[in-house]
């Protein structure tokens, strides 16, 4: 309800009184932030580029790096000629959300996010990979919190993917305890 410009002009005061102040690690926070609302928000649309999908999700990890430095590290493996298509936003940033909340929690070595995004033949394959914690799964279905939790998690990214594309999609999930999870995607090209 609140209008995305007044978010847009206050983050933007607010940077540029940190750099009068020369507090430039805020000012860079505040423009991910910014740029983190722009996407989310993009006017209300439900489909967005996979580009923006992807700096979505990438303003999303420097903020998560800098709250929690030293917890992960991440990598992208990306095909590039499939960057103009289309998805429906915000898939990306729930999945590494879960990584570092539930994964990360209490693990005894650096954490490691990988996002890969590839085609596949007439689909586009999103993957999201870590080295977490992992958890069990039974017969490959949802954890059973990702129901009630609120926002948008793992049940409600998968239910966007089955309402948009149809039954033939949606997530797939492969975890282990100790072993991490593996994310798996499918969208329409």
């Amino acid at each position: 309800q609140i209008n995305p410009h007044f978010i847009y002009n206050a983050l933007d005061s607010i940077s540029w009184k940190a750099k009068e102040n020369r507090q430039y690690e805020i000012d860079d926070m505040l423009v991910t932030l910014a740029t983190f609302f722009r996407i989310g928000l993009h006017r209300g649309d439900a489909l967005i580029t996979i580009s923006d999908e992807l700096t979505h999700v990438k303003s999303y990890l420097e903020i998560e790096a800098i709250r929690f430095p030293n917890l992960f590290d991440v990598s992208y493996d990306i095909d590039e000629t499939i960057l103009n298509c289309m998805t429906i936003k915000i898939i990306l940033q729930p999945i590494v959300e879960n990584s570092i909340k539930h994964g990360f929690n209490e693990l005894d070595r650096k954490g490691h996010i990988g996002i890969r995004i590839s085609a596949a033949g007439q689909d586009i394959l999103f993957e999201v990979t870590d080295n977490g914690r992992g958890m069990e799964l039974t017969s490959g279905q949802l954890p059973r919190s990702a129901s009630t939790s609120g926002g948008y998690g793992l049940y409600n990214v998968n239910q966007r993917l089955l309402m948009y594309y149809g039954r033939d999609y949606g997530l797939q999930i492969k975890s282990a305890l100790h072993q991490g999870t593996q994310v798996l995607m499918r969208i329409k090209k």
